[in-house]
């Protein structure tokens, strides 16, 4: 991070969330018990409890529903809430005990304010919907998560807030980040990975619309883009999961003259499983309309033929979301041997341990002010304000025509860079989460995301 900002602390944390309550529901708790929560959170954060660090999900509820409110009912799988016998007042040293029966992959605690302001630990929240879960490509269940907030410790010095699955902000030691860049979905880093898809894609469409009964080339071009994306996003999550720091570069043509590659490999069956499990999904779209179909005609051979298809084709649905998953993992793990991973624009991996060795002269760089990366709002940075593995990411993708760069720091911040005209261009802390929330969308559907409402509208222009 740039080393001329203010520092921030869990008080500016706790401004920025009164202001998203008052925002989403018109109202919100005093803000002296927001900090108070914030500041339990982050020096928790802080300490250890036999060697482990805490790592929970508190849900922020109200004291007239300290259940959290009524879960979705949508599947056997939904939260319950489970109080405690006498609710426990929250601390530091209660939070850091609490958190090693707290692993927020699968339960959270529920915490609320009495009149007097004192913060207390109702009590626990079962099946939270797991990291593992959205990489898996399960999303299937209503995203809505108890109470008016959930806040997260995710490392030392770092809470993240959220409302049902949405960003509000999160605080990184002494920086508050209020935006995430939604770069991988709109504007000129979307629009280079697009046409990266497109020039693969054309090798497999037709035989791919051919096998999956012809659909209307919207439909096909929307699948390929939203998995293919969502394929990009997971390995970000993945290598972030793994909080060793890492790079990813990905190029239009690999050249090795501004590279040394310590592991060759080529590994391409990343980009060739996303177009399987797009054929996958779009023969079950198929089954399903040929059931219908059988119904209306009442024909009942028709319809159990159908049926058995739909069978086959969920089977291969999740062998190729299980596919894709392995693929994922695999190309994520070798981001943590130093140097960076070397991927072609078809998301074929050529090398991993790779030093970066472009002889570009760059002094300086511009921070993106938004996602489109308008020169009205860059901010000119020094290179120097950065460590070795970002700098060296930053000459690189000055020097080589097309390079994209994505940086994974230690605390888990994401980074994008890319050459925009004269300009090396980087966009901080970019957004990865609603990728990971835009699953198995339909038309008709009352529960879209916010990135597939950006995506319909865009397959239509």
């Amino acid at each position: 991070m740039p080393g001329e900002r203010n520092s921030q602390y869990p008080f500016d944390l706790a401004k920025l969330v009164a202001s998203r309550l008052r925002a989403t529901f018109g109202r919100c708790p005093p803000e002296g018990v927001l900090v108070r929560l914030f500041e339990t959170l982050y020096f928790a954060s802080l300490q250890t409890d036999e060697g482990h660090r805490p790592l929970c999900t508190v849900n922020f509820v109200e004291r007239d529903a300290p259940e959290g409110g009524i879960a979705p009912q949508a599947s056997a799988s939904d939260w319950t809430a489970v109080p405690f016998e006498s609710p426990l007042p929250l601390d530091q040293r209660a939070l850091t005990k609490l958190a090693r029966a707290a692993d927020p992959e699968s339960s959270s605690l529920n915490v609320y304010a009495d009149q007097a302001g004192d913060l207390f630990v109702w009590g626990m929240v079962d099946q939270e919907p797991r990291h593992g879960d959205q990489i898996v490509l399960q999303a299937d269940s209503d995203s809505r998560r108890p109470g008016l907030f959930q806040a997260t410790i995710t490392g030392a010095g770092r809470i993240a807030v959220h409302q049902h699955g949405i960003l509000w902000g999160s605080l990184f030691q002494d920086v508050l980040v209020e935006t995430n860049y939604d770069v991988l979905w709109d504007g000129p880093v979307h629009s280079l990975l697009a046409e990266h898809l497109r020039s693969y894609v054309a090798e497999y469409y037709p035989q791919l619309a051919a096998d999956c009964g012809a659909p209307h080339p919207a439909r096909l071009e929307r699948e390929l883009v939203l998995r293919w994306f969502n394929t990009l996003s997971r390995l970000l999550v993945n290598v972030q999961h793994y909080r060793h720091g890492g790079g990813l570069v990905i190029v239009p043509s690999v050249k090795l003259n501004s590279v040394h590659v310590k592991y060759r490999i080529r590994y391409a069956r990343l980009a060739r499983s996303v177009v399987h499990l797009v054929r996958a999904y779009l023969l079950r779209i198929q089954a399903v309309d040929s059931v219908m179909d059988a119904v209306r005609q009442d024909t009942l051979g028709k319809m159990g033929a159908a049926l058995s298809f739909i069978r086959e084709i969920h089977n291969e649905v999740e062998q190729r979301k299980a596919e894709v998953l392995g693929c994922v993992r695999f190309v994520a793990a070798l981001s943590c041997v130093d140097g960076t991973v070397l991927l072609d624009k078809h998301l074929a991996v050529h090398g991993f341990g790779v030093e970066l060795r472009a002889a570009a002269e760059l002094d300086e760089m511009y921070l993106a002010g938004d996602t489109h990366a308008q020169p009205a709002r860059l901010r000119q940075a020094p290179i120097t304000q950065f460590g070795t593995r970002h700098r060296a990411m930053m000459r690189y993708c000055y020097q080589v025509a097309g390079a994209l760069g994505f940086v994974v720091s230690q605390d888990g911040g994401i980074q994008a860079m890319m050459r925009i005209g004269e300009r090396l261009v980087v966009w901080e802390n970019i957004d990865v989460a609603l990728a990971l929330n835009a699953e198995d969308w339909a038309p008709e559907s009352a529960q879209r995301s916010p990135v597939l409402r950006r995506l319909s509208v865009r397959s239509h222009e």
